[in-house]
C-alpha cells in the first residue's frame, strides 16, 4: 500500500521557479538568435530578386536590339548607331502596364512595353518608340536604359571626353564612315522609381547623361549589335 503524501507527489510533478526562469531564458536566447539570422536572410532574398530582375531586363533588351522588327523597317544596326550618334546616347524604356480586358467583365491584363525614347529622332521607326501614354498605367517601376558608345570601339571612330565626363565616349564618325561589322555599347540600367509620381503629369521626365552620371545604376554591362 502506497502511503506517500499526495501533496508531496503533486509537487514533484511540477516545475520550480528556477526551472521556469531557465527555460524562458533559453527560449529568449533562441528567439534572439533567429531574429539575428532574419536580417541576412531577407537581404539574401532581396539580392536574388534583384538578380532575377536584372537578368530579365538584360534578356529583354538584347532580344529587342538584335531581333525586333519594330526598331526599323531596314537595318536595326543602322538605326541604333544613328540614334546613339545623334546625341551621344540613346534611351530605351522597359516597363509593364495594365490594359483593360477585352470584355466589360474581364480583368485587366499586364503587357510589356519596350522602345526607344521619342527623342531618338528619325533614326528609329515610330513602331520602335516607347508609348508614353502607357506610363500612367505602369504596373511597377519604369526602367530607363542609357546606351552609349563603348571603349572597345576603335579609337578612330570615337572621341574620348575624359574620365569625369558622361558619356565618356561619343561617336566621331557617321555611319557612312563606320566600316566595322559590330557596334559596341555600354548599357546602364536605371530603375526610375524616383520619377513614378511625375508620370501622372503625362510623361517620363527627360534625364540628360550629366544628370544620370550622379545616379547609381542598378546594373552596367557591355553589348554589341552586328550588321
Amino acid at each position: 500500500m502506497n502511503t506517500a503524501n499526495p501533496t508531496l507527489v503533486a509537487r514533484r510533478d511540477g516545475f520550480s521557479l528556477i526551472e521556469v526562469v531557465l527555460a524562458l531564458g533559453i527560449f529568449l536566447v533562441s528567439v534572439l538568435a533567429l531574429i539575428g539570422l532574419l536580417g541576412p536572410s531577407l537581404k539574401s532574398i532581396d539580392e536574388v530578386e534583384t538578380t532575377d530582375e536584372i537578368a530579365s531586363l538584360v534578356n529583354t533588351l538584347n532580344a529587342f536590339l538584335h531581333t525586333s522588327s519594330d526598331i526599323d523597317t531596314g537595318s536595326n544596326f543602322n538605326a541604333i548607331y544613328n540614334a546613339v550618334a545623334e546625341g551621344g546616347f540613346a534611351t530605351v524604356f522597359i516597363y509593364r502596364y495594365y490594359q483593360d480586358g477585352t470584355g466589360p467583365n474581364d480583368p485587366p491584363v499586364v503587357n510589356l512595353e519596350i522602345g526607344f525614347e521619342s527623342t531618338a529622332g528619325g533614326s528609329v521607326d515610330a513602331r520602335g518608340v516607347a508609348d508614353a501614354t502607357n506610363f500612367v498605367n505602369a504596373a511597377g517601376p519604369i526602367y530607363r536604359i542609357v546606351l552609349t558608345p563603348s571603349s572597345v570601339i576603335p579609337a578612330v571612330h570615337v572621341t574620348d571626353n575624359g574620365e569625369d565626363a558622361y558619356p565618356r565616349y561619343t561617336l566621331s564618325r557617321t555611319l557612312d564612315d563606320y566600316p566595322e561589322g559590330y557596334f559596341a555599347m555600354e548599357a546602364r540600367l536605371f530603375r526610375r522609381e524616383a520619377d513614378q509620381a511625375a508620370i501622372q503629369g503625362g510623361g517620363m521626365p527627360a534625364a540628360a547623361p550629366a544628370v544620370l552620371a550622379a545616379e547609381e545604376p542598378i546594373f552596367t554591362y557591355n553589348l554589341a549589335v552586328v550588321r
